[in-house]
Formats: C-alpha cells, sequence, structure tokens
C-alpha cells in the first residue's frame, strides 16, 4: 500500500514537471505545422475622416473654456489648464488626415501596421459589418487592450471570418463604450 501511495505521488511529480516542461509556444508551434499558410492583407484609413464644421469648433471651445472656469471657479486650476490643453491638442490631432495602415492575416497572427497579434495572445473575435465602416474587434487576453479594433474597409468579410474561425472562437463584442459616446459626439 505505502509503495503504491510513493509510485502515485512520484507519477503525478513526474507528470506536473513534464506538464511545466512542455510550453504553451511548443504547442502552437505543433498545431501550425497542420495549417496550411494563407496570407490576407489590406490597406486602410486608421479611422474614419469626418469634416467638421466651424460651429463644432465653436461648441468644442466653449464646453472646453466653460469647465476650465468652472474648475478655476472651485479652485482646482491644474485641471482647468488640462481641459484646456487637452482641447488645444485635439484640435490639432482632429485636422489631419488618417495615415494609412497595412493589415495582414495569416498563420502566425493579425498584424496592423508595426503591431503584431498572435493568436495565443487573442480570445476570440467579432466581425461588426452592421456598422457604417465595418471592423474586426479582437478581445485580447491582455489586461490593459482587453479589446482591439481594426478597420477592415473594402475587404471581403466572408473571406476573413472564414480565415479567423480557424484559429479563434467567434463571439459578440459590443464596440467599447468610450468609442461609442466619441462616436456620437463627432470625434
Amino acid at each position: 500500500w505505502l509503495l503504491t501511495k510513493k509510485v502515485d505521488r512520484l507519477s503525478s511529480l513526474l507528470l506536473k514537471k513534464f506538464l511545466r516542461e512542455v510550453s504553451l509556444s511548443s504547442i502552437i508551434l505543433l498545431m501550425r505545422q497542420k495549417v496550411t499558410p494563407f496570407k490576407i492583407e489590406w490597406d486602410t484609413h486608421e479611422y474614419e475622416h469626418k469634416e467638421r464644421s466651424q460651429d463644432w469648433f465653436w461648441a468644442v471651445g466653449i464646453v472646453s473654456i466653460s469647465i476650465s472656469i468652472a474648475s478655476v471657479i472651485f479652485g482646482n486650476i491644474i485641471f482647468g489648464i488640462l481641459v484646456l490643453v487637452s482641447v488645444f491638442a485635439l484640435a490639432l490631432f482632429i485636422n489631419r488626415p488618417p495615415n494609412t495602415i497595412h493589415v495582414v492575416v495569416d498563420e502566425h497572427g493579425i498584424t496592423r501596421d508595426k503591431v503584431h497579434y498572435p493568436y495565443h495572445s487573442l480570445e476570440s473575435y467579432w466581425l461588426d459589418t452592421d456598422h457604417p465602416h465595418p471592423k474586426i474587434i479582437l478581445r485580447s487576453a491582455k489586461l490593459l487592450m482587453p479589446l482591439i479594433v481594426i478597420p477592415i474597409g473594402e475587404m471581403n468579410a466572408e473571406k476573413l471570418d472564414a480565415a479567423l474561425s480557424e484559429f479563434l472562437p467567434e463571439k459578440y463584442h459590443p464596440l467599447p463604450f468610450v468609442e461609442k459616446i466619441l462616436e456620437y459626439l463627432g470625434f
């Protein structure tokens, strides 16, 4: 009985050590050997550029100056300065046209310009084709960057869906709340 218990304990320790040795990357390498290579690539704008009227700039300016004056009245001068500097930087950024980004989806992962997202760092995806500007919404396993939004542009969504479904599960991901608010406000 004692000998059987020691053998069971030894075998469980050896199994744990073996499982520690076999890393996730080696499992992924074994899986990749069975996948046929493919490459889908396209160019798109990093965001949709909207023409803003002078009234929009006046409204943003009036609201930001009002918030700054209110924060100075309540004794928070630093917040008032932060609001003014933020709105100034926003006004400079909003007028520039969007850059063109190159997106690649292949058997290794998804690459957006120079940033590569391997499949093992992603949990799932959703193709938002109902939106006026279709996009891929990726759920990342990383804590600080849970959702990654990549515009599709003129790419064929069915072809993209077929390729991504081999590596990631498809789960509904709504647009992030902040992005919905910014879209509503015209940003």
